[in-house]
């Protein structure tokens, strides 16, 4: 009797620590925001799917330790909109498993006059590449932090504290970038990459064309030839936007037209261990160079 008296009066004084449950986050912009709304959360452990260095998911292929790592996953946060096209996989092997989409309700950019160039991703309907924006990536957050509290209601609390404290940031780097544009010259752009409209869109550049295709893929002649007759149209000269991967449809194009070029990072990869504030650094550090070619 003494001896379980006494069992009970430790586990009294020293409960037993909660088990760790375990979100999986589907690529790195999701994972960073998933760090933000659980930091200080030790119960929450927050695992990202691909490899940090992976980059957009269009061509992803689910391995073998991604499954074992969904198998042992309390919740999956996805951007959503196409990007996962692996999805369909998942939601077949654990079909209980709990899915939060960020880009629920987040307007998408809408068809324009502006001339595409190339086919979009197979599977995406809609230009999924939102988190480019801040006041669209603060809309994501909002979406992943209402299914965080919606299946762990226990850090609902500390969740909010956390949406509202980054929110902030997004908030406060959507109007430094409108700030340090304002009364800039702003040059029309064709970009090179499907993410770029939405940075464009949140520096109010005007898009003369984007180029669909990543960037170890030729355009063909026709299209080359498209494109620098574009550039020439103009009555002064656009500025390439890309990402810094080497592309050679790029390359012949500064050759033949000497269109200036300004390379952006998408952030789509980075550091194993970012700082919370990676995705506000890099879009900065964005600006910096887009303001260095003005």
């Amino acid at each position: 009797m003494k001896k379980g008296f006494a069992i009970l009066l430790v586990l009294l004084l020293f409960p037993l620590a909660a088990s760790a449950e375990t979100v999986v986050t589907s690529f790195y912009p999701i994972w960073l925001m998933a760090l933000n709304l659980t930091d200080g959360i030790e119960q929450l452990n927050v695992v990202n799917l691909s490899e940090p260095t992976t980059g957009c998911l269009h061509d992803y292929t689910l391995r073998n330790s991604d499954m074992v790592a969904l198998s042992e996953a309390d919740a999956l946060l996805i951007n959503g909109a196409g990007m996962e096209s692996f999805l369909p996989v998942i939601t077949g092997a654990y079909p209980d498993l709990p899915i939060v989409d960020a880009s629920e309700g987040i307007p998408f950019l809408t068809e324009s006059a502006t001339v595409e160039i190339g086919e979009s991703e197979e599977g995406e309907t809609v230009n999924s590449h939102l988190w480019l924006d801040p006041q669209r990536a603060a809309g994501m957050a909002a979406n992943l932090a209402e299914g965080l509290i919606r299946l762990f209601p226990s850090y609902e609390d500390r969740i909010t504290a956390n949406l509202r404290a980054y929110r902030d940031r997004l908030q406060s780097l959507d109007l430094m970038i409108r700030d340090r544009l304002d009364g800039v010259p702003k040059p029309k752009v064709i970009l090179f990459h499907e993410a770029l409209p939405y940075f464009a869109e949140a520096c109010g550049l005007s898009v003369i064309a984007v180029v669909n295709k990543e960037p170890d893929d030729d355009l063909s002649s026709a299209e080359l030839v498209r494109v620098a007759d574009l550039i020439r149209s103009e009555d002064s000269i656009p500025l390439v936007l890309k990402t810094a991967e080497t592309d050679r449809a790029v390359s012949v194009l500064v050759s033949e037209t000497g269109v200036p070029v300004c390379e952006l990072d998408p952030v789509t990869s980075g550091p194993e261990q970012p700082p919370l504030d990676y995705y506000e650094t890099v879009m900065i550090r964005n600006l910096d160079l887009l303001l260095a070619d003005r």
